[in-house]
């Protein structure tokens, strides 16, 4: 029988690891450097995560969760206050500084790939999914044939890409509603459809 997992050591790498994290960022974390800042050793890290970014992961996914619940009264609300939670996510120094490094780690590592999807992905896109549903049963109209991987990606993308794209705007309040905005487009029973669009697109270039 094997010594017993003392949950206190864990607490403590996770609070090490967030303290790095947010300052010199990922490519600073190292297993020695957070055992010594801790005092304890390689064997106690490595009976409870695989890896330097298990553990990172670990620290984001209990810092961030899978979202809040927005209850505003309308889906656009509710999808602008997910943005905004999303933003301040995405701008955050914990976030910010140790994305491009922990993406590159779940790229290269199908194990915590798999993890990446079902510990944080899947819960936010869950909360997503229960946002439009919650609207559907408000009355509000939302296309029949809703996609949530399409909004969720929607919602996302431009995130990302200011996030790990140099050169690029600041992440802030104007892009949270306008990819709300967007995101709402695509779910509203009122937007064109693809012929009336092309029809539109025709038209303008007579």
């Amino acid at each position: 029988m094997g010594r017993p997992i003392d949950p206190g050591i864990q607490s403590a790498l996770l609070a090490a690891a967030e303290a790095v994290m947010v300052g010199p960022g990922f490519s600073r974390l190292t297993v020695d450097g957070l055992v010594r800042s801790i005092g304890s050793t390689r064997p106690s890290f490595y009976r409870r995560y695989p890896s330097i970014a298990h553990l990172a992961l670990d620290v984001i996914a209990s810092k961030f969760g899978t979202g809040e619940r927005p209850s505003t009264g309308s889906l656009l609300g509710d999808l602008e206050t997910l943005q905004r939670a999303d933003v301040a996510m995405f701008s955050s120094d914990l976030f910010r500084k140790n994305l491009p490094g922990l993406l590159e780690s779940i790229r290269t590592d199908e194990v915590l790939r798999q993890l990446y999807a079902d510990s944080f992905v899947a819960p936010r896109r869950e909360n997503l999914g229960r946002v439009i549903e919650t609207a559907i049963e408000r009355g509000e109209r939302v296309h029949a044939d809703w996609d949530l991987e399409l909004v969720s990606d929607v919602l996302v993308g431009p995130l990302l890409a200011r996030t790990l794209l140099p050169g690029t705007a600041a992440l802030d309040d104007d892009l949270a509603c306008v990819t709300a905005r967007v995101a709402y487009g695509v779910l509203s029973s009122h937007r064109l459809d693809v012929q009336a669009a092309d029809e539109v697109g025709d038209q303008t270039f007579r």
